[in-house]
């Protein structure tokens, strides 16, 4: 008889043992006829999370016995758990204030920025004089409203198009300017599923044309690398960069070692942006993920991500009540101290916004060759900061 050991991730094959009767969260990669699974599924009693066509996979609930079952038909490729994505880290309230500035007319107007994350808060930062929320999109509770339970997600935002209406232009961001399409993928926690957060990345895709998005910030990574759910991820990038959008993710929150970037940050469809740690003597960032020291690949970039001011979150606050919108109270403090390499990714998200305001026909290998071109390598070996940190003053000039 067929084995069809090979169309199951081991990770579910284990969990499918311990518990039999419990309902798995998987993604289904199909070859073709995806309808003819989905009617499988619901005749097993499975349910239907959503169906991500760039990728040909279907995430779906279903029991362990049902899953064997569809393992048989060939027009299922593979079955893999639906696993957790990690927000990159973060710290809070540090004595050192780094503004991300530069003297530019440039502010990313009109450029479009699609951030997945764990939503965005309505600050007067982002909202004032005019709303730069563009859109949002709740896949974790399903609020129509802007809201974020976590905080990371408004900091990322914050870094890349912060006006500082609250701080009289002391705090700002990189592309004041910038239009935010904001997919809450990742939960009050940190943690999001990886159909979530694909869902999202072809969704933003697809709203390309409607709302010129051309970066997406991407500050997640996988702590284990698993090659089928990587090689999802670089299709998914791929689709991206021919659509002329740059995905952009920082290397990753592991300690500053030798290989220690894992999952889709090694894609070579997007960029990836390793911490700095400019408190003092700039050096590397201890929890920035590092490339190989034989493979002069990843990380591409590096820049500031320990003590940098952003924007600060009301965590607690609920967007909407019996389907009627809340206002957000009025902040405490309006800003936070951050760390982690998420805000280095949220740097170039910004810059790159820059970029295509000033010469929007640019294409992926020509914003890496500029970047390139003005980055400055620091004394960090290079497996730890990539080309360097980009000076954006000969960048914009």
């Amino acid at each position: 008889m067929f084995s069809f050991n090979k169309k199951i991730d081991p990770d579910l094959k284990a969990i499918m043992v311990l518990y039999p009767n419990k309902n798995h969260r998987i993604l289904i990669k199909y070859v073709k006829f995806p309808d003819f699974i989905i009617k499988k599924v619901l005749s097993y009693k499975g349910i239907i999370v959503r169906k991500i066509e760039s990728c040909n996979i279907i995430c779906v609930k279903l029991n362990s016995k049902s899953i064997e079952r569809l393992l048989e038909y060939p027009e299922i490729q593979y079955i893999c758990l639906d696993q957790y994505l990690f927000l990159c880290g973060m710290s809070v309230l540090s004595a050192n204030k780094i503004r991300l500035h530069t003297n530019t007319s440039l502010s990313g107007k009109n450029i479009g920025i699609g951030v997945v994350d764990t939503g965005v808060y309505p600050h007067k930062d982002l909202t004032l004089p005019q709303n730069r929320i563009h859109t949002f999109v709740d896949l974790i509770n399903s609020f129509t409203n802007p809201y974020d339970d976590n905080g990371h997600g408004t900091s990322i935002c914050g870094i890349i198009a912060g006006n500082g209406e609250s701080s009289n232009g002391i705090y700002k961001g990189i592309a004041t300017n910038s239009e935010l399409h904001v997919f809450k993928a990742f939960d009050k926690l940190g943690k999001g599923l990886v159909s979530d957060v694909l869902f999202s990345i072809e969704e933003l895709i697809l709203l390309k044309d409607q709302y010129n998005i051309r970066i997406l910030c991407l500050p997640f990574e996988l702590l284990t690398f698993n090659n089928f759910i990587y090689t999802l991820f670089d299709n998914i990038f791929t689709k991206a960069v021919n659509s002329s959008i740059i995905p952009v993710l920082p290397s990753g929150s592991n300690r500053d070692e030798a290989s220690t970037i894992t999952g889709p940050a090694l894609s070579p469809h997007c960029i990836t942006v390793a911490g700095l740690d400019t408190s003092g003597e700039t050096k590397s960032y201890a929890y920035s993920s590092c490339g190989d020291v034989k493979k002069d690949i990843k990380p591409n970039f590096s820049a500031a991500c320990v003590d940098i001011i952003s924007l600060n979150s009301n965590i607690s606050f609920v967007p909407e009540k019996n389907n009627i919108k809340m206002y957000a109270p009025k902040l405490d403090s309006s800003y936070k101290s951050f760390s982690g390499t998420s805000l280095s990714a949220a740097f170039i998200s910004g810059v790159c916004a820059l970029l295509y305001e000033k010469k929007p026909d640019l294409t992926f290998d020509d914003v890496i060759s500029m970047l390139k071109l003005n980055a400055d390598i620091m004394d960090i070996e290079t497996y730890k900061q990539g080309y360097g940190k980009i000076n954006l003053t000969k960048l914009l000039k």
